[in-house]
């Protein structure tokens, strides 16, 4: 039974849709109990996610790379002691997994995912990558004619029709840029090096080591001082992002997971679950305390307002901020108090326990 993904091409950037992150359009054959198969049109904006999505739909797919484990089997097919079906880049020639899918191009009986030389033209498919020099819909590692020229990749002395012989040796280290998988010497193999929409971004680079390609994290600049998020202090708060709890300064810490629903809340529209979108919610983390409180509504936060009850007096030299008729320093002593009969709370029930 056959399960290959369709690609289709719909822009002129050079790549073919299943290997765009943005063609927003993907038609593949989904395989249903009954051996049944319809296409399905899918509008998204990842194609991980797309493809993780039809994983999840039929069959066992334990890495969510689209090729089921009966087909990627239990082999390791790079040697780096993950199997295959585990493996996101099983044959380590950087291109990933869910990208190269389950076909084998050139019929030798190794799927793509697995097989170093795709369509078997001499020329490794980390060296010739995902891109589709000749926009014929077949990307260069599958493509025995990657630019068209009539004449195949195995004869050509310019294979993806850059101008430059695949014969030359572009980092001067002895191979030559057909042998080579890192023409440029750069650490990044050819097959992830390349910026596809222009951004300036290397499409493979992850500077910050966060499992997230520079490409995807983008140009996003939440603190806006020039510097992109994903080699930043996104929120400029002097602490970088290693090793901030709390990256976007939202006055939550990231990867926490308050209601306990799976869902980081950095990641979660109602982070208490009580029922109010986090974005109309007063008290995100349902501690009774309200986040960011407005004391005198001129719309900034007390955190960042100078005289917090708009009183004239400055907070510094004001001794009951809130205007609550209560002075600062009862209510910092109520709020020792409270803390104090918590901990006899604790003590209480250690105390019961021990009993």
């Amino acid at each position: 039974m056959s399960r290959e993904l369709i690609a289709i091409h719909t822009d002129t950037k050079g790549i073919a849709d299943k290997f765009d992150s943005d063609s927003g359009i993907l038609l593949a054959p989904i395989i249903d109990v009954d051996n049944t198969k319809f296409k399905a049109e899918l509008e998204l904006d990842d194609t991980e996610t797309l493809f993780k999505l039809l994983a999840a739909s039929s069959g066992i797919d334990s890495d969510g790379d689209g090729i089921f484990d009966e087909d990627e089997g239990q082999g390791d097919a790079d040697g780096d002691g993950i199997p295959n079906s585990l493996d996101e880049d099983s044959d380590d020639d950087g291109i990933k997994d869910y990208l190269e899918g389950g076909q084998d191009s050139d019929g030798d009986g190794k799927i793509d995912s697995q097989d170093t030389d795709s369509d078997d033209d001499g020329i490794s498919d980390a060296s010739e990558g995902a891109l589709d020099s000749d926009d014929d819909g077949i990307a260069n590692y599958q493509d025995t004619d990657s630019d068209g020229d009539g004449t195949p990749d195995e004869n050509d002395e310019d294979a993806d029709g850059d101008g430059y012989s695949d014969d030359s040796d572009s980092d001067n280290d002895g191979l030559s840029d057909r042998e080579d998988e890192d023409d440029d010497n750069d650490g990044l193999k050819d097959s992830e090096d390349f910026d596809t929409d222009g951004d300036g971004i290397i499409d493979g680079r992850d500077s910050d080591n966060d499992g997230i390609p520079d490409a995807l994290e983008g140009s996003v600049d939440t603190d806006q001082d020039g510097i992109a998020d994903y080699q930043d202090d996104d929120d400029d708060d002097g602490i970088s992002d290693d090793d901030d709890d709390d990256d976007d300064g939202d006055g939550q810490l990231d990867d926490i997971d308050t209601d306990e629903d799976g869902i980081p809340d950095d990641h979660d529209i109602d982070d208490d679950d009580d029922g109010i979108p986090d974005d109309e919610d007063d008290d995100i983390d349902g501690d009774g305390n309200i986040d960011n409180p407005d004391t005198d509504g001129d719309g900034v936060n007390d955190s960042k307002d100078d005289d917090d009850d708009n009183d004239g007096l400055p907070d510094e030299e004001d001794d009951d901020d809130d205007g609550d008729g209560i002075s600062d320093e009862d209510e910092d002593d109520d709020d020792d108090d409270d803390d104090d009969d918590d901990d006899d709370d604790d003590d209480d029930d250690d105390d019961d326990d021990d009993s």
